[in-house]
């Protein structure tokens, strides 16, 4: 019999800070309970969130109905590995399934799922939340915060798939509800969430402006989205280039991953009457206001809708785009566990990275 890992590798946060914060230090695995499963990571992906989380989150952040972010904490939402023990009584997975970590679970149990929103369902805590997250070499959850991946798919590009493609395919298709032909503008294009919202929106037929920062970003990012216009965050260019390409009507769409507050006021600005905006950035820089009027929302009678991530409906449906090979995620960066330090700082200071960044446990 396989003598089965008892401890692991992770990466810790114990308190808020820059990326030195991070410890890589061994923790005991908990025991397999009845339906867990121990999956040995392949990947773990650096997100957003992770960074927002060990800086401390914007302040006063709540989640009605979810408990709060616990300090210290296992970082990492995104993983994908193999499957090596089960629990007794697990029904859906088997040693040798190769998986993908759920980054958005429902409780069956809730209100909120009942009424088709189980992304906001209550009662639960979510790895890399309220519960350890995907930072390590094994992980230890009950079998249904996993999905099988296909054998053909690749397991880096599984792991990178669930919370950014997710998310945006349930801003287009439910909060925005795009159609073939419409016009979307993205700002804060290059990371994660702008990078598979212009993917999907090339698949669903739209026509895409993007905005970045950089300008070392903008052709990495038009290669790997098929925006049609690709601009650096100069508002005149982007006002000029949305006039071009609309003919003078404003953008159907835009959804703002930038939190900058200048930029939300652009998309606001380039809506069509009857537009549709989603701030999707969870934040606002700086803290404040939102940056538009009454009289604004009347003029264009604009909807402006929020988002909080992806059902499970959305998680299955971009989990068989990506295994027709209709989706696939550009790696910017690979690093070893242990070097969970230097990956923040590449995605929070790199001015040229278009693409994921990976850590690769075992390595």
């Amino acid at each position: 019999m396989t003598t089965l890992p008892t401890t692991t590798a992770a990466v810790w946060v114990y308190e808020h800070g820059g990326p030195d914060r991070l410890v890589h230090e061994r923790k005991p695995l908990p025991a397999l309970g009845p339906t867990d499963v121990l999956v040995a990571v392949d990947t773990a992906a650096v997100s957003g969130w992770d960074l927002k989380y060990r800086r401390g989150l914007q302040p006063g952040t709540d989640l009605p109905g979810r408990h709060p972010f616990p300090m210290p904490q296992q970082l990492g939402r995104e993983a994908a590995g193999t499957v090596i023990a089960t629990g007794p009584d697990t029904r859906l997975l088997q040693p040798g399934d190769r998986v993908v970590a759920v980054v958005h679970p429902e409780n069956p149990h809730a209100p909120e799922t009942h009424r088709g929103l189980g992304n906001l369902s209550t009662g639960i805590a979510v790895p890399g939340h309220q519960a350890p997250g995907a930072y390590a070499d094994y992980l230890v959850r009950d079998e249904r915060l996993f999905l099988p991946v296909p054998a053909h798919v690749d397991l880096e590009q599984a792991a990178v798939t669930l919370w950014p493609y997710g998310t945006s395919h349930r801003v287009l298709r439910d909060r925005l509800r795009v159609t073939p032909g419409d016009t979307l503008l993205v700002t804060g294009a290059a990371g994660p969430m702008g990078l598979a919202t212009l993917q999907l929106a090339q698949i669903f037929g739209l026509r895409s402006i993007a905005t970045t920062r950089y300008a070392a970003r903008a052709e990495a990012l038009r290669a790997a989205t098929g925006a049609e216009i690709v601009v650096t965050e100069d508002l005149d260019a982007a006002r000029h280039a949305i006039r071009d390409l609309t003919r003078g009507a404003g953008v159907d769409h835009a959804v703002d991953y930038s939190s900058h507050r200048d930029l939300l006021r652009l998309a606001l600005e380039v809506l069509r009457l009857g537009g549709r905006l989603c701030p999707a950035a969870g934040e606002q820089n700086p803290p404040g206001p939102m940056p538009f009027t009454v009289f604004d929302l009347t003029r264009l009678e604009a909807d402006i809708v929020g988002v909080r991530g992806a059902r499970h409906d959305d998680a299955l449906r971009v989990m068989s785009l990506l295994a027709d090979g209709r989706l696939r995620s550009p790696i910017a960066a690979r690093f070893p566990l242990s070097r969970a330090a230097q990956a923040h700082d590449l995605m929070e200071n790199g001015t040229d990275v278009v693409g994921r960044i990976l850590l690769k446990p075992g390595t």
